[in-house]
């Protein structure tokens, strides 16, 4: 009889990423009956951004789902915002023009379809990258058209994560999405729905992911507490999980002049046809493990190399999925990481991550962008990693299992 390996589990489902994680470092080893978190956030008010370099009269509000730019009412009845960056090497900018759809409108809102008051979709900035662009607010005299100059300006575009800020099961005050200058502490409070762990993790703009403690009640009807200070301007998420580590909070949090702008998940692909042939999936695990090993070599870490036993593991998984048609960490039959690895005879320490994604790029994305999922990829001790793909069932996804182990 083999010896059953240790499992790090922790299956978040995280609807906005489609995905799920078993942290190294964020998830109880099996067996633990380490307590978990949850939340849910209050939005930042609308800020006066005259404190970041910026040039015309605009303010900013970045709340869940969404960012409304906003400008004082002027003798126009109509207006557009203009974003446009000169990419190193192109010949010509990549420029968007965005109008609020109501006459003497004054604010243009990017976000997605579950946002209020959505002008246009996250989509429609999927051309720019992370860094310097420029915007220019126009003024007209008709619906539909805006063509005088009104003011103009400089801004750094930032990378938005539109993680899920609002929860059923939790309640949070004290963590504000928008800061424009670092350092900012935020000391919260979060009124539960749901049992769940101790710790909250937060990546931070080093890529790192810090775990942090937390004080009061675990248990559902409870109220906990924690503080945490947010001292290099960046992008931060605020993961809280439940007890079986799915994410009832993932929240940016922006500090500092950049404005987010540039959807991180937003990865394009086609997703599979039909199940991967071999050569297919030899040329998605190499993508992937590139992926990750560049996430790795960011903060010094050693590559992973790939291993048959741990593809072979998470391949089945993958295969399972698609054929059983559900998505998690444990099948309808009851069977986890561990009892796969024991299946496969593995006796090694394992930890999996899981995502359905239309590729291999949005799925790394999305696992990346999750403090639980980044603490798993970026594990120290792990030396060895397997990948699996199918396809989701009757639909186009890609479901992806990543299993880690030591060297």
């Amino acid at each position: 009889m083999s010896r059953r390996p240790p499992v790090m589990l922790c299956p978040e489902w995280a609807p906005w990423l489609f995905a799920a994680a078993l942290g190294a470092s964020a998830c109880a080893t099996e067996g633990s009956d380490t307590p978990a978190s949850t939340s849910d956030v209050s939005s930042g008010d609308a800020t006066d951004v005259s404190s970041v370099p910026w040039t015309g009269p605009l303010l900013v509000d970045v709340k869940d789902r969404a960012v409304t730019f906003r400008w004082e009412e002027d003798e126009f009845l109509s207006h557009c915002l203009v974003f446009r960056q000169q990419k190193s090497g192109a010949t010509k900018p990549v420029e968007v023009l965005l109008c609020p759809k109501k006459p003497a409108q004054t604010t243009v809102t990017i976000g997605d379809g579950q946002a209020t008051g959505v002008d246009y979709p996250w989509t429609a900035m999927a051309g720019f990258q992370q860094g310097p662009a420029t915007w220019e607010l126009r003024g007209g005299d008709q619906l539909g058209w805006a063509a005088t100059p009104v003011s103009s300006g400089n801004l750094n575009l930032g990378p938005h994560f539109n993680g899920p800020c609002v929860s059923q099961q939790a309640k949070a005050t004290g963590l504000q999405e928008w800061h424009a200058k670092a350092p900012v502490k935020l000391d919260v409070s979060v009124k539960l729905g749901v049992a769940v762990r101790q710790t909250v993790e937060v990546s931070t703009p080093e890529i790192w992911v810090d775990s942090i403690p937390t004080q009061g009640s675990t248990s559902p009807g409870g109220t906990l507490q924690f503080a945490y200070t947010f001292d290099t301007p960046g992008m931060y998420t605020v993961e809280v999980n439940d007890l079986g580590g799915g994410a009832v909070l993932n929240c940016a949090v922006y500090v500092g002049a950049a404005v987010p702008l540039v959807p991180v998940e937003v990865s394009g692909g086609k997703g599979l046809a039909a199940a991967p042939s071999a050569d297919q999936l030899a040329s998605m695990r190499q993508k992937l493990l590139a992926l990750v090993n560049a996430e790795r070599a960011t903060v010094g870490l050693a590559p992973l190399q790939l291993n048959d036993k741990l593809n072979e593991i998470a391949q089945y998984h993958s295969d399972n999925m698609s054929k059983l048609k559900f998505f998690g960490h444990t099948d309808p039959m009851g069977m986890g990481p561990g009892e796969r690895a024991a299946k496969f005879g593995f006796t090694d320490a394992i930890g999996e991550n899981i995502a359905m994604d239309m590729s291999v790029e949005g799925a790394h994305n999305g696992l990346f962008w999750s403090a639980g999922h980044r603490s798993n990829m970026l594990g120290k001790t792990w030396g060895r990693a397997g990948f699996g793909f199918a396809k989701a069932g009757d639909g186009p996804s890609l479901l992806v299992t990543e299993n880690f182990s030591t060297p």
